[in-house]
């Protein structure tokens, strides 16, 4: 019996020993820890590295990698922020499709494999529609949701509304902020989007929306957050700014005074934010605004933003901060310039102290929806092309008048069609020589953009197609079909005169069914529609590209650029002068 005893009081002496041993060894927790927040913004689908080798989704992850084991070892915390226009590739200059073709799917499997902490959901967003295979075509946002859903990582937006009930959007894994820890610290994240971004994206799809003010709203949700028990808040805005000169974080001179994201921080009353990660306006900001850091990057994903908070761990206030210059992303570079390379060339990148290299596990979160990408844009249509169809042209654009007579042909009581030109806008790329895929297709129109009717009488088409002109040096005219048009010069005024395929004029009163995309016709035609024809575009409207694509199958066979543009007998018929007539 001693003897247990005696076993017992050992044990619980040498347990003892061990447990002070280690409280003696534990480092004490650091006055101080680093929040490094990473911002992005505008990747617009850009999950590869562009022509100058910077970018890519799994480089960056290479990035992020370090910057974790560099924040580990120092016991702070990576936040990883995105502030929208992620998933859509809008842009003629890129040509990663992939994201529009997993509509957003495969960003999101490699912002999941990175540990993204949150995304503030932009315009660009709202443009893939319906979700393909989805339950519910009729459901126009249902893409965007169906890639909230598969995030692990909130959709943030507190001021994007629900126009019926005025309360911001409650989807599921959507709201307007969240509370996240970060090595102790609790930092509340909000998101919102600029004040006019709902007339920044395909009109059909946030039909039923509101946007609310940005400052009141950010400040209610600030209050919320910090009676929640935030330590600091952090905004993610779709919406920003511009600063020609991003070395010296404190010098304002380069940057447009009247950017939306200051003047978001003026509204605010002062410690409202800790920081902001900014996008929208595609231009490069790293900067401290009256105490609040800020960054945003250009589109594409080839820079990536930084700011270190440094949080005192008593008081949970921000003891310090560093914004950092936008770095390029990249493995490779050249030494003395710090530009990208390419494989084989320059020096390997090293970041926070350790070579940087594309990131396996984001290549491999990748891979399956990269997969079935290739699979559907293999798929044969059946038809050859002769020639390549190009989707610019002087004046008409040969692919932009093969998508109008797809359009006009496919849709029932068409007189006319109007399509897309091949400028900054249009189309996207040519239909290349050889056997025509859905890849082809896709790579000139990816918009989930559909087809609406409208009934106009000749003078307000013609007016329609005059207001454009201004438009047609940087976006080329828009294409046409079933009609010919003619611009002539009054002066330096372009008036325009339409006739029929046959030359038999079009009268101000006749009325034609003009068939157009919805794009198009709120922008081209909306303010020229006549009835109640058009007003809204009915739930089974078909989709641009789909309606394409099944004409061209009807069609079979072979084609070739002359079947959609003869110089002699030309569509748009320009004076010397230009369609501008001289003017500006």
């Amino acid at each position: 019996m001693r003897r247990r005893a005696a076993a017992a009081l050992l044990g619980t002496a040498i347990a003892s020993g061990l447990v002070a041993l280690a409280w003696m060894r534990a480092p004490a927790p650091p006055d101080r820890i680093t929040i490094s927040i990473v911002g992005t913004n505008d990747l617009h689908g850009r999950i590869h590295p562009d022509q100058w080798a910077r970018g890519g989704l799994a480089v960056f992850g290479g990035y992020v990698e370090n910057l974790r084991a560099a924040r580990a070892a120092d016991r702070g915390a990576v936040l990883l922020l995105d502030a929208g226009d992620t998933f859509q590739a809008t842009t003629a200059t890129m040509r990663d499709l992939e994201s529009n073709l997993s509509e957003g799917g495969v960003v999101v499997d490699a912002y999941n494999a990175m540990g993204y902490t949150a995304l503030a959901i932009g315009n660009h967003d709202f443009e893939f529609g319906s979700a393909d295979g989805g339950a519910d075509a009729a459901d126009l946002r249902g893409a965007l949701k169906a890639a909230a859903a598969r995030a692990r990582f909130p959709f943030l937006t507190a001021n994007i509304l629900d126009a019926d009930t005025g309360k911001p959007l409650a989807w599921p894994n959507v709201r307007p902020s969240t509370i996240v820890d970060a090595a102790g610290t609790r930092v509340g994240l909000i998101g919102v989007m600029t004040f006019d971004g709902l007339t920044r994206t395909l009109l059909a799809n946030v039909g039923g929306l509101d946007t609310a003010p940005l400052v009141p709203t950010i400040a209610v949700e600030a209050a919320n957050l910090r009676r929640q028990g935030a330590d600091i808040i952090v905004l993610v805005a779709h919406a920003g700014g511009r600063c020609d000169d991003t070395s010296n974080p404190r010098d304002l001179a380069s940057c447009d005074p009247g950017s939306e994201i200051f003047d978001v921080v003026r509204g605010l009353p002062p410690g409202t934010l800790q920081a902001i990660v900014a996008g929208h306006t595609h231009g490069g900001m790293a900067h401290i605004f009256e105490d609040v850091p800020i960054t945003s990057m250009p589109e594409g994903g080839g820079q990536f933003g930084r700011m270190d908070l440094v949080i005192d761990t008593a008081t949970r206030r921000v003891a310090d901060l560093r914004v950092y210059p936008p770095r390029s992303i990249c493995t490779r570079e050249n030494p003395a310039t710090g530009d990208c390379q390419a494989a084989g060339n320059g020096v390997p990148v090293v970041y926070e102290g350790a070579t940087v290299r594309s990131s396996e596990a984001v290549a491999s979160a990748m891979a399956p929806a990269l997969a079935e990408v290739r699979r559907l844009r293999g798929k044969p249509l059946g038809v050859t092309v002769a020639a390549p169809i190009e989707r610019v042209g002087a004046p008409e654009s040969p692919l932009g008048n093969l998508f109008a007579d797809a359009i006009r042909a496919s849709t029932p009581g068409a007189d006319v069609a109007i399509s897309y030109g091949g400028g900054r806008g249009g189309l996207r790329a040519d239909l290349p020589a050889g056997p025509l895929t859905f890849g082809a297709i896709y790579d000139a129109f990816p918009f989930d953009n559909r087809v609406v009717r409208a009934r106009l009488t000749g003078t307000q088409l013609a007016l329609a197609l005059e207001g454009q002109l201004a438009n047609a040096r940087r976006r080329g005219l828009i294409s046409v079909s079933g009609l010919r048009a003619t611009v002539r010069c009054v002066g330096t005024r372009p008036r325009v005169t339409i006739a029929h395929p046959s030359g038999e004029p079009i009268r101000t009163t006749d009325t034609l069914v003009v068939a157009s995309t919805a794009y198009s016709s709120a922008r081209v035609m909306w303010a020229n529609l006549a009835g109640d024809e058009g007003a809204a575009m009915p739930e089974d409207a078909p989709l641009v590209r789909e309606m394409v694509m099944e004409w061209l199958r009807r069609r079979g066979g072979e084609i070739g650029p002359a079947a959609f543009y003869d110089p002699a007998s030309p569509r748009w018929s320009v004076p010397p002068e230009g369609v501008t007539c001289g003017g500006l």
